[in-house]
Formats: C-alpha cells, sequence, structure tokens
C-alpha cells in the first residue's frame, strides 16, 4: 500500500497494466501487489520548498517501509495540465455480453502443493482453449493473496466478490491482485497470437512452487 508522508496530494493515475485509463484518477493510496503496475503522476506544488517526502509502503516494516523520497527543491512555473481524456480508446464502452465463455480459476493450497483449480502444474495440459480474437469472462478465487498474472491476454476487472470493482482497478490489466477467499471476475481480450500461454500466481514463492498453468489459444 502506497502512500505519500506528509500527505497534501494525491497520486493523479493516467496508466494501468496495459497503457492509459481513459482518464486520470485520483487515489490518496495506492495497493500494488506483484507484478501489477500504475503510471501516476505527483503534483509537488502543495509542498513548501524544502519538503521531504516519502513515498511510504504502509504495510511494510524498516528499511521496507521507505520506498524512496523527494526533496522539494524551489518553486517554479509549471504550464502542465493532465487530459480530461488520455484514450478515447481505453474510453470505448465494452460489451460484456460478447463474451463467448465463462471459466473458474481456483488459487488454492491443495496437501503440500500450491495449486489451480486443484492441479498441480503439469507442462503441456493446458486448462482452456480459448480462440483468438475473442472475449471470456474468467472467474479467479483464492484462499491466500495470489497476484494472477495473465500471458498475452490483457483483461478488465468487473466485479470483487460480486460487487463494483476498486477505482484502483481500472484500465486494461495483465495482473490483478485475488485476496483472502475472495472471487475476482475479469472480461480477457484474447488478440495477437495463437499459441501456449500461461497464468501464474505472481508470489515469487508460489510461482517457485509452479503455481501455474498452460493454456492455449487456439
Amino acid at each position: 500500500m502506497l502512500r505519500l508522508a506528509p500527505g497534501g496530494t494525491p497520486f493523479v493515475q493516467i496508466g494501468s497494466d496495459a497503457g492509459l485509463l481513459a482518464a486520470p484518477v485520483a487515489h490518496e493510496e495506492i495497493p500494488l501487489a506483484p507484478g501489477e503496475r500504475q503510471d501516476v503522476l505527483v503534483d509537488f506544488s502543495a509542498y513548501p520548498a524544502g519538503t521531504a517526502v516519502t513515498l511510504v509502503n504502509a504495510l511494510g516494516e524498516g528499511s521496507a517501509r521507505h520506498v524512496m523520497r523527494f526533496v522539494v527543491a524551489r518553486r517554479a512555473p509549471d504550464d502542465s495540465a493532465v487530459p480530461r481524456v488520455l484514450s478515447r480508446a481505453a474510453a470505448r464502452p465494452v460489451d460484456v455480453g460478447a463474451a463467448v465463455a465463462t471459466r473458474r480459476f481456483d488459487f488454492r493450497r491443495a496437501q503440500t502443493a500450491w495449486t489451480i483449480n486443484g492441479r498441480p502444474y503439469r507442462p503441456g495440459v493446458p486448462l482452456a482453449r480459448p480462440r483468438l480474437g475473442t472475449a471470456e469472462i474468467w472467474r479467479f478465487s483464492s484462499d491466500f493473496h495470489h497476484p494472477v498474472h495473465v500471458h498475452l491476454a490483457h483483461f478488465l476487472v468487473l466485479a470483487r466478490n460480486g460487487r463494483p470493482p476498486a477505482a484502483t482497478d481500472g484500465g486494461w490489466k495483465d495482473t490483478v491482485d485475488v485476496r483472502p477467499y475472495e472471487v475476482v471476475d475479469v472480461l480477457a481480450r484474447f488478440a495477437g497470437h495463437r499459441g501456449r500461454y500461461m497464468l501464474h500466481c505472481h508470489n515469487l514463492e508460489h510461482e517457485d512452487m509452479a503455481m501455474m498453468a498452460d493454456f492455449d489459444v487456439v
């Protein structure tokens, strides 16, 4: 969980994992799981010259708590402005009804292994075969914090436990944090190339223990 200390100005998010948002969104704090990315702007004009502003990981301890420090050196004119519309392509409405399938992927510890749908990783045995040029609803569930990363496919977060996604879930993404005993629905778009790809948990110790699965784009 990233915050600025002292506070006084928000983060203005302009991009997510896969590019620009449709419009800028302001956040007082930003939750980021391993593999997630955000492009943000910070307006330091709210701080007097000489102020040291620290980017803080609110969940960290010791040296892991302090991520980066900025020192406001002087006041200077600024004629920049954040456009109200960042990407017309991202602003186009998405037809969720066009999804051709719904699939579930359950990330869970089973006995001594971290599994997807109760199965350890088996190379070359895909759990799904989406068609190139289509979109599907993929439902991720978990027993732990699992940042789910999907190769090739970009997706929109549709819901968390049947409720609207968080403000920080916006934009096309390739990684989403699925929290303990949570169900996250995403609309995944399969564009690019046919072939074999992978989805996996982005927690380092979980992917090291092969919490991953293949899927074939056909």
